[in-house]
């Protein structure tokens, strides 16, 4: 070989050799400075130990209580002056009594007693009032109304349950009867209190059709009579 080419080969053998060297001197010296680190810190984990904040400071402040309005003095009401009530005078003429109108029942005068003029004869019927029965028809009167309450005592019968419960009274009847003593109509003009004795009053005059006959100074073809009929126990 030429000492040209022998020298060029040494030279590259040697460029070679310093550079396969210098990087494992580098790649030494890295190693240690990462190691470096890492031990640093480790060390510093160990060793730091964290700090505790301080609790934050409580404020106080001076609060003053609410101020209470102003006690304001109660104001002396009036009292209200009671409303006189005005006193109102009866008026004398406002108030109107008014007594009830009794209109009485005409009674038919005897024979005996002193006859006044006729009336007119007029359609309406004539209404007379007899007076009560007595306990035999011998003491009637003789007049027309009496021989009338002696034919209605003939037939008068007391109720059963009327008597069985010691039930008593005078139920007044209105009949009308006919120029020939025939019943007509017989309804109740005043009740007894008790219903038994009511009813028997009312079929009476039906019962003793006919009746005397009315006589001649009697005007009217129709009568009205109204008669008690007494219901007593002796």
């Amino acid at each position: 070989m030429h000492p040209v080419e022998d020298t060029a080969t040494s030279l590259e053998r040697y460029s070679y050799q310093a550079d396969h060297g210098t990087r494992l001197a580098g790649l030494a010296g890295t190693v240690g400075v990462y190691a470096l680190m890492l031990a640093g810190y480790f060390l510093t984990i160990g060793y730091v130990t964290p700090v505790e904040a301080p609790p934050p400071a409580l404020s106080v402040f001076d609060v003053n209580p609410p101020t209470s309005p102003p006690e304001t003095p109660p104001e002396d009401k009036e009292a209200p002056e009671p409303v006189k009530e005005k006193k109102v005078q009866p008026n004398e003429h406002s108030e109107v009594q008014i007594s009830p109108v009794t209109v009485p029942i005409p009674v038919i005068a005897p024979k005996h007693a002193d006859s006044g003029p006729k009336e007119p004869e007029t359609a309406a019927p004539k209404t007379a009032l007899a007076p009560p029965a007595p306990e035999a028809s011998s003491n009637a009167p003789d007049t027309w109304e009496g021989r009338v309450l002696s034919a209605l005592n003939k037939v008068r019968r007391y109720p059963r349950m009327a008597m069985a419960r010691r039930q008593q009274g005078i139920p007044y009847v209105r009949i009308v009867i006919d120029r020939e003593g025939k019943v007509l109509s017989s309804r109740l003009e005043r009740s007894s209190g008790f219903s038994d004795l009511d009813r028997e009053a009312v079929a009476l005059p039906k019962r003793a059709s006919p009746l005397p006959k009315p006589p001649a100074d009697k005007p009217g073809d129709t009568l009205e009579l109204v008669v008690p009929v007494e219901f007593f126990l002796r």
